[in-house]
């Protein structure tokens, strides 16, 4: 445990020292913010723009009614304000009062408009309002003019204002609230994105992590003063640990924006959100366990091969192993599992990811996740077993190939037990 001890201390301490490791903690997490920050600023510009590109209650409007439909010529707004609209006797007149400047839109409904249903705008744009739309006020005086020659439920069932109450049912017939079931996804949905970030931004370094020592050519003699499981072990805590600290690099930003947005009404104070104790202690667990095996998995590959080319490799396939549910999302949807889903579910490498899901969409029982965390664990268990067999027996192999012959050898003695 002494040994274990100084190999977590000292690759924590070694990474912690490397530029790289913090230019790639901080870095992630700056782009958020700056990419967040501008989108944001993005939206509101263009939401503005088309917001005062719609806005025509400024505006001096005409109109000429040739099919005698319209029933009012003013437009009422949703703030309460009235604008009146002028009225022409021709298409003619509203135009040139369009092009004298007395008027800044004209609108004509022709004599065959209930026929063609097809009404005309007439603008003068410059470079500047080209873009302007001034189909509102038209289709606000339509809209208005429709209600009054049609019954009131009439108009509201076209118009599609009819409110629709629905009432959704649980497999025991209980009333379920379909916001209360969202905000009961929101925690594991964020353990399943945290998951993924690791697996993604760290995969590669996981499998290189014991190549290093080979490629350098010091594995040998590492393994004189250390027992190959404790350098195993220790490389993987070490890993996991340096994981989560650039997770809490990434999240912390997030819960300082989340925070922001809170305070400051940019997200609403009844978000759906359920901080259950049991949804988040058992959002942890998976996450912490699955992150777990994936780091065995990764370090194992990482004992296989003798160059870190081949270990990125070999990481490739391994992701893809992993993310396997992500092809087969539809069958953890169903509220009963098929085969598929409990395949997945307890195939190692793609068990975290397909427990997630299940968790996510309310699918998996208690019994069954603490199944779950048990084949996870003891799958990490072997693996690193598995992992400590084959360094024993590759850990000078500085060839290009996998020597099966030296794997199923036996260990050299100079190895400390």
């Amino acid at each position: 445990m002494n040994n274990l001890g100084h190999v977590v201390k000292f690759e924590i301490i070694r990474n912690l020292k490397k530029p790289s490791f913090w230019l790639a903690a901080l870095l992630l997490p700056l782009l958020l913010v700056g990419y967040i920050a501008l989108a944001g600023l993005t939206g509101y510009n263009t939401g503005t723009i088309m917001e005062g590109d719609t806005d025509t209650s400024g505006l001096s409007l005409g109109v000429y009614d040739g099919a005698d439909y319209l029933s009012t010529n003013s437009i009422t707004y949703p703030d309460g304000t009235t604008q009146t609209i002028y009225s022409f006797d021709s298409i003619e007149q509203g135009i040139a009062a369009v092009k004298n400047d007395e008027i800044n839109v004209f609108y004509a409904l022709p004599t065959n408009f209930r026929e063609t249903m097809t009404a005309q705008i007439y603008a003068k744009s410059d470079t500047t309002t080209i873009f302007t739309n001034y189909e509102a006020p038209i289709r606000n005086l339509l809209a208005t003019s429709a209600a009054a020659h049609v019954d009131p439920l009439d108009f509201a069932v076209v118009s599609g204002s009819v409110q629709i109450s629905t009432t959704n049912f649980a497999i025991d017939n209980t009333t379920v609230d379909p916001l209360e079931q969202i905000s009961h996804m929101i925690i594991p949905i964020i353990a399943l994105a945290l998951f993924y970030i690791l697996i993604c931004l760290f995969g590669n370094r996981l499998t290189t992590a014991m190549v290093e020592e080979k490629e350098n050519r010091i594995s040998e003699m590492i393994l004189t003063s250390l027992n190959p499981k404790d350098l195993i072990t220790g490389k993987i805590i070490s890993l996991i640990i340096l994981g989560f600290i650039q997770l809490a690099a990434l999240i912390v930003p997030i819960i300082i924006i989340a925070a922001f947005g809170f305070s400051n009404n940019l997200i609403p104070a009844d978000f759906p959100i359920d901080l259950n104790f049991w949804t988040i202690t058992a959002s942890l667990l998976l996450l912490i366990f699955s992150y777990f095996l994936f780091a065995s998995l990764c370090v194992a590959v990482g004992t296989l091969v003798p160059t870190a080319k081949e270990a990125s490799s070999f990481a490739s396939v391994l992701i893809i192993l992993v993310i396997l549910p992500l092809f087969f999302i539809s069958s953890f949807m169903s509220d009963t599992p098929d085969a598929m889903t409990y395949l997945l579910s307890y195939f190692p490498p793609s068990a975290p990811i397909a427990l997630m899901f299940r968790s996510v969409f309310g699918t998996l029982p208690t019994w069954e996740l603490f199944l779950g965390l048990a084949v996870i664990a003891i799958s990490s268990f072997l693996v690193i077993k598995f992992a400590v067999f084959v360094f024993t027996r590759t850990a000078i192999e500085f060839t290009s190939k996998i020597n099966l012959k030296k794997l199923l050898s036996s260990p050299r003695k100079s190895w400390k037990p």
